[in-house]
């Protein structure tokens, strides 16, 4: 049996209204996407939000807040994909590209022409909409196993 896939997608906005984007190579495609990846068994939203800019971006992070949720559901039903995106906070390093094949390149671009960029999943005017609204934020509540 299926089981889907959940990914942690890390919106950084720096001083200058320049989102933090990934670029990644398929074939002969290429487009951009959210640092962020998939969590791994018993791991936190906020540990694997730390870990896979880390990968990414070589940059250290301090996970801020859940701002919305969405699901990719492929038509064939061959994939599903939940998508959890958070803010985060840049706390040190030098931002240089991870060492994971797919990855094409690395760095920040206009929050304001997300809409124009090739992005995936399509969310530019969701993210330009919640940044303009202070990134009202979903109260994540940790880890409730007892």
């Amino acid at each position: 049996m299926q089981r889907p896939n959940f990914r942690v997608s890390v919106i950084i906005v720096n001083e200058k209204e320049e989102i933090l984007l990934v670029q990644h190579k398929k074939a002969n495609r290429y487009y951009w996407v959210l640092p962020g990846g998939r969590i791994e068994y018993g791991e936190s939203f906020q540990d694997c939000a730390v870990r896979e800019l880390k990968e990414e971006t070589n940059l250290d992070i301090r996970f801020v807040s859940v701002v919305f949720l969405s699901e990719a559901i492929a038509p064939d039903r061959s994939r599903h994909i939940i998508n959890i995106y958070a803010t985060g906070q840049v706390l040190g390093g030098e931002l240089k590209l991870g060492d994971e094949p797919m990855l094409a390149d690395v760095g920040y671009k206009p929050i304001y022409e997300l809409e124009k960029i090739t992005l995936y999943p399509p969310v530019g005017a969701k993210i330009i909409q919640a940044y303009k609204e202070g990134f009202k934020t979903l109260t994540y509540l940790g880890n409730l196993w007892v």
